[in-house]
């Protein structure tokens, strides 16, 4: 029998070397996954929280609702990108983890990311065009029929971008609380690592 040590004996077997690579995966689509929350959240409140108010109270209503839908608009396309990075993010996520990953917090994470999505996509696809659509008619939010459908439409895009935000939030938060931590194997073999001996026979 030969005890000699070679450089063979000291490498990681394929399964830790898979593992250490997943590892690695799963941390950079988390790293996605809040950056676009992130994207996502920050672009909610500048633009409904700050720019609405502001331009609304310093230009006329008919000006004021072309500059706003332009501006929504533009932001509709970043949040779409937010929205499928982060269910990228989502899938990878689920495929790196594996098992691992099947727990209550993430199957949460997995619904904030799904209705984000949901919420950007009904956004920008649908009422953010039909609001364009009747500013473009000259339509103002009015007792008139048609300006009670724009303020209907408007109502329910704020509610859709609100209940998007409370989803990024939620990705975000989970997305931090469900980064795997080091396996405690890994940890005892790094504590009770024995150095190996040198190379030649042993006494005994």
């Amino acid at each position: 029998m030969n005890d000699t040590f070679t450089e063979a004996d000291l490498a990681p077997d394929p399964q830790e070397k898979r593992d250490r690579i997943l590892a690695v995966v799963d941390r950079v689509a988390a790293l996605v996954a809040v950056l676009a929350g992130g994207v996502y959240i920050g672009g909610m409140v500048a633009l409904g929280a700050n720019a609405a108010p502001i331009v609304f109270s310093m230009l006329p209503r008919p000006i004021a609702g072309d500059v706003m839908g332009t501006i929504f608009a533009r932001f509709d396309t970043i949040a779409l990108g937010a929205a499928l990075a982060a269910l990228a993010a989502e899938v990878t996520r689920t495929l790196a983890t594996r098992r691992r990953g099947r727990t209550i917090l993430s199957r949460l994470r997995r619904s904030c990311t799904l209705f984000m999505a949901v919420s950007a996509a009904y956004v920008a696809l649908s009422l953010s065009p039909r609001i364009s659509e009747l500013h473009r008619q000259g339509v103002q939010r009015d007792d008139t029929p048609q300006g009670q459908l724009l303020e209907a439409v408007h109502k329910r895009a704020e509610l859709f971008g609100k209940i998007g935000m409370g989803m990024a939030l939620g990705l975000v938060a989970l997305t931090i609380f469900t980064i795997q931590p080091r396996r405690p194997d890994d940890e005892e073999d790094d504590e009770e690592a024995v150095a190996p001996l040198p190379p030649g026979p042993r006494d005994d």
